[in-house]
């Protein structure tokens, strides 16, 4: 494969003024239709500045009004979009305006099989969940949905046959898998079963790396052949080293991953509101 450069941006969180309780560190959305377009449209021309055409949207669009006006956005300057759905986002307004050559809708009898765990390769796709893989070069690509807040079983049993390769796995999901020693994963804002989603990964023998948002903060992590990059949010910033959650307004980014041939290079790139 070609050496090329996908832009992963994730939060976007149109629409949704953050508002932060300093006392208890609760945080809640108000809602106000032009919050962080600015920011999303400044991101989406600097990645055309720089050549690049392939997106991966990390999930949380954001308001459901805000829907439409992100896929005309994004669309309108020529990107192939893949994404994932982050807790924010819903398949069934998504669905709406986004589709993709890899996923399917699976039947409700496709859909027993996976959840009794009768698996075939070719029943894939699983209904009301925007999950899909599919092989690049030297890697395999794997796309989940946690806009639940966690893995579905059926998702799980799906995922353990799309482990079953060769090639390494880059592996996109909104929420971290890795533990991410932050405040904010304290709060309740960690995925759901996430130690059983570990232990799969963690059992294969081949490297793994995860790009995942929901955060708002640039990390990374390795644990074993699992490596983790957490990507900077399109909206805020959440501090990571921090005694209690504090929010930076201003400063706002997206990640730059590189595949050549076998290799993955990987940047953060910031800017600051004025």
């Amino acid at each position: 494969m070609a050496a090329k450069t996908i832009a992963y941006l994730t939060d976007a969180h149109l629409g949704q003024k953050i508002i932060l309780n300093d006392e208890t560190g609760q945080m809640c959305y108000a809602q106000n239709e032009a919050e962080h377009k600015d920011k999303l449209k400044f991101i989406l021309e600097d990645i055309a500045r720089n050549g690049i055409t392939e997106i991966i949207f990390g999930g949380d669009i954001g308001t459901q009004e805000a829907n439409l006006w992100f896929f005309e956005t994004v669309y309108a300057l020529n990107f192939k979009l893949l994404m994932v759905l982050g807790n924010h986002d819903t398949y069934s307004q998504v669905s709406q305006y986004y589709k993709n050559e890899y996923h399917h809708e699976l039947s409700k009898e496709h859909h027993h099989e996976l959840s009794n765990e009768h698996h075939n390769r070719h029943y894939n796709k699983l209904t009301k969940e925007l999950h899909y893989a599919y092989e690049q070069g030297h890697f395999k690509f794997i796309y989940l949905d946690s806009s639940s807040n966690a893995i579905s079983q059926v998702q799980l049993n799906w995922l353990r046959l799309e482990l079953d390769t060769e090639k390494e796995i880059l592996l996109f999901i909104h929420h971290p898998v890795l533990e991410i020693s932050t405040p904010l994963d304290k709060i309740g804002a960690a995925l759901q079963g996430r130690e059983e989603i570990k232990s799969l990964l963690s059992a294969q023998q081949k490297e793994i790396t995860i790009f995942c948002g929901h955060y708002h903060m640039a990390d990374e992590l390795i644990a074993g052949n699992i490596r983790q990059y957490s990507s900077p949010a399109c909206s805020y910033q959440i501090e990571k080293l921090s005694a209690k959650i504090e929010i930076d307004t201003l400063i706002f980014g997206y990640r730059t991953i590189t595949i050549n041939d076998s290799q993955i290079n990987t940047k953060v790139k910031l800017f600051q509101s004025v």
